[in-house]
Formats: structure tokens, sequence, C-alpha cells
């Protein structure tokens, strides 16, 4: 019988204005080396590797009489948080979310370069044919893969940022 000690790694980035390329980097080296504290081989992984190893969650190292459980769901979260705000389309774009609301029809909705009045015919509410929830038609073409004027929250993209660094 083996014993189980379960560990939980917690990232010094708490919001989401925290994120940056360099401090997603931090992370990664810190994750590198909190894991090779209790297997020291994982010192020699690249940073390729241990993306992959905190995509999953968590990682396990086995040993003879103990085995240990890390959990990696902090270091995951902010991965998550950085990959939306760099890759895709509207979803990452700095000028998704601003309403327009016309005032002559008064149609409206989210938008950013490939914008256009969200109307609907079918919608009840105390503004009827306007919808204020969801995407207009245009935007929502665009939502994962991006228009021409395109400008993600977050530059490089994560396999770029850590293409450079290897």
């Amino acid at each position: 019988m083996t014993l189980l000690s379960e560990v939980k790694y917690e990232t010094s980035i708490r919001e989401l204005k925290e994120i940056s390329p360099n401090s997603v980097l931090s992370m990664l080296r810190d994750v590198q080396a909190d894991i090779s504290r209790v297997y020291p081989s994982f010192v020699d992984a690249d940073l390729t590797k241990v993306l992959a190893v905190i995509e999953t969650g968590k990682y396990e190292v086995n040993g003879k009489d103990i085995s240990i459980c890390i959990d990696l769901s902090s270091a995951k979260s902010v991965i998550h948080a950085y990959r939306e705000s760099s890759e895709g389309g509207c979803q990452s774009c700095v000028k998704l979310g601003r309403e327009t609301i016309d005032a002559q029809d008064a149609t409206s909705g989210l938008y950013c370069q490939e914008s256009d009045p969200d109307y609907d015919a079918n919608t009840i509410g105390d503004r009827p044919r306007v919808r204020y929830k969801g995407f207009s038609p245009k935007v929502r073409k665009y939502y994962d893969m991006p228009c021409n004027d395109w400008k993600p929250r977050f530059s490089p993209k994560l396999e770029e940022l850590i293409g450079k660094e290897q």
C-alpha cells in the first residue's frame, strides 16, 4: 500500500489584469521548479512539456512509498485566460464588447470592426425587435476566426511565446 499526498500549486497571478506574456512565462518556470522539488528530473522538461502538464490540471509523482498529486488548477485557469485572450476571433479582440444603439431605429448590438445592428423581429420585451444580448450576425461570423482588424488582448499566442524562449 502506498501513501498519497495531495499538494496544491497556487500561482501569484490573482486577477486578469495581472496576466501578461512575462507573467505567464514566469509562472511556467515556477511550476517547472516546484515540480522539480518532488521529481528532480522534471528540471530538464522544456516549457512545452510544462504547459502540457498544466493543461491537464494535475501532475502525479509515483514514488516507492509515497505518491504525490499536485493540483495545478490555479495555473490551468491562468493558461486558459491567456489562450482565450490571445487566440481566436472576436472573443479575444480588444474591440469586442462595445454596445451601440442606433437612435434612428433603436437597434443595438455588440460590435467590432464588423459591426451591424442586432435586430430581431421576434424578440419580446420592453423594446420589441431589439435584442440586447448576444452578437450581431457579423460578429458571430468572426467570433472564432478573426477579421482583418483583429487586435488580441495578449500577444503573442502561447505556443509562439514558448517557442521564443526555447
